[in-house]
């Protein structure tokens, strides 16, 4: 075991340097950290539901609807609100520009690779928060909007506790892996039903499709918006202790549901989930007896522009082009410099190095049997379909090889692993993983035969941190 641990832990000791007495430290700590990390240690993420009628604030169906989860990218609903509350007080316009900061250009994929300084119109930066998910673009809005990315967290907490959302904090705009920000299915569902009834005039945003950035096309993750006849927003999101989650808002027969989906296994799974809870929903005239939020401001008996939402006709969503992949991108881990170790402490700076964090390594939402999205080691594989200079050719490479192969890769996570090459530059690889050992060899083979290079590989299950 300790022999293993230290071929583990060699390639950390010449980069850095690190003193005798963190080593040793860190030795204790990886085992602990071995231990959690195995598929068998992780908790599973919670399983919830809740279908409400957004008129009436009436519960149709629910399932663990109160339980303690993580929201993942949900969370940038509640970034969007902030943002149409600035928009409609005046404090902003949809013309005005947003500069991305440093820290705002240095946030993980999904993300639209923005540089320090580069900015964003700010409807384009609302298209991209809904479409692309887009982190970056969510931690530039809320430093923005509160002066920091901390204050701006404060700022939707309470925000979130003015609507009745009561089980919900949020630590970040973006929603990857915080162990403090939580919330519920039945808190998304408010948040849900407020966004109709608060900012109805920006509802339209979440059903589109596409939206382009500095010359780059981003196609949504939302499919739901064109599996299922009325379907016209929400959000969707995924962290590894999330699953993956969705908000969806739909229109029948002068009707609007709002349902919310957590923990489910797949991106699939969660989408034919959601289809199923909300096909029934639609069918049924009397509820659970429960309202959404007992006298919480709006919520059982929501504003007239619910009502006015619910009589327009569903938004057609644009022309879906498959094209372009709808896959989130994982995050490219930066090595951590010298200067910044020594002024972490032991367990960070672990982290830091090993890119496992004992916060998420740690997190159980629930009683549930312990398990892993990924259904354990056979889901740690997938292809590499070409290595680039440039970030944005490996994107489009990856992108364009889950279109060429959809049955195989369309649910899959598209990583672009970067390096450092040996004149100063970087190498950027395009990869596409969660696949089993399997799925990775028959997706080589089509690939080859449309001409693709490709290659399997085989991961771990740290390329499933990312919010999308």
């Amino acid at each position: 075991m300790l022999r293993s641990l230290a071929g583990g832990l060699g390639w950390i000791l010449p980069r850095f340097r690190l003193p005798v007495r963190i080593v040793a430290v860190l030795a204790l700590v990886s085992m602990a950290v071995l231990a959690l990390g195995s598929p068998e240690a992780y908790a599973k993420p919670v399983a919830a539901s809740i279908i409400v009628d957004a008129e009436t604030g009436e519960v149709l169906s629910r399932s663990n609807a109160d339980t303690l989860t993580y929201p993942a990218s949900l969370t940038k609903m509640m970034t969007l609100y902030m943002l149409f509350d600035a928009i409609d007080s005046g404090k902003v316009s949809l013309t005005d520009k947003i500069t991305f900061s440093a820290n705002a250009a240095g946030e993980p994929a999904t993300n639209l690779n923005a540089k320090p300084g580069y900015t964003i119109q700010v409807e384009t930066a609302i298209l991209a928060l809904v479409i692309r998910s887009a982190n970056d673009v969510a931690t530039a809005v809320g430093e923005h909007l509160g002066g920091s990315e901390k204050e701006f967290a404060r700022m939707m907490t309470a925000k979130a506790r003015a609507l009745g959302m009561k089980n919900t904090t949020f630590r970040n705009a973006h929603g990857l892996p915080n162990a403090d920000q939580r919330t519920t299915a039945r808190d998304m569902a408010v948040l849900g039903v407020a966004l109709l009834r608060d900012h109805p005039d920006y509802y339209d945003y979440f059903s589109r499709s596409k939206f382009s950035y500095r010359g780059v096309s981003y196609a949504t993750h939302n499919r739901v918006l064109r599996k299922f006849t009325g379907a016209d927003g929400m959000k969707t999101g995924y962290i590894r202790a999330s699953g993956f989650n969705l908000v969806t808002s739909a229109h029948r027969d002068g009707r609007r549901l709002v349902g919310v989906v957590l923990g489910g296994s797949s991106a699939a799974s969660r989408d034919k989930h959601m289809i199923d809870l909300m096909a029934k929903a639609f069918k049924i005239q009397q509820g659970t007896g429960d309202v959404l939020v007992a006298k919480a401001p709006g919520s059982a008996g929501p504003a007239k522009a619910i009502a006015v939402a619910a009589a327009a006709p569903a938004a057609q969503p644009a022309t879906y082009d498959d094209s372009v992949a709808v896959a989130a991108l994982a995050p490219v881990v930066k090595p951590a410099t010298q200067e910044e170790l020594d002024d972490l402490d032991t367990a960070t700076t672990l982290a830091a190095m090993t890119s496992v964090s004992l916060a998420s390594a740690q997190a159980k939402p629930d009683d549930q049997a312990v398990a892993n999205v990924w259904d354990g080691q056979d889901r740690f594989y997938g292809v590499q379909v070409g290595a680039y200079s440039k970030y944005n050719p490996a994107q489009k490479a990856a992108q364009k090889a889950t279109a060429t192969v959809p049955n195989l890769l369309a649910d899959a996570r598209i990583v672009i692993d970067q390096s450092k090459t040996g004149n100063g530059g970087s190498l950027y690889r395009a990869r596409v993983f969660g696949l089993t050992k399997d799925a990775a060899e028959d997706a080589c083979v089509a690939l080859k035969k449309k001409r693709t290079d490709c290659l399997v590989i085989q991961g771990d299950s740290n390329v499933a941190q990312t919010a999308q």
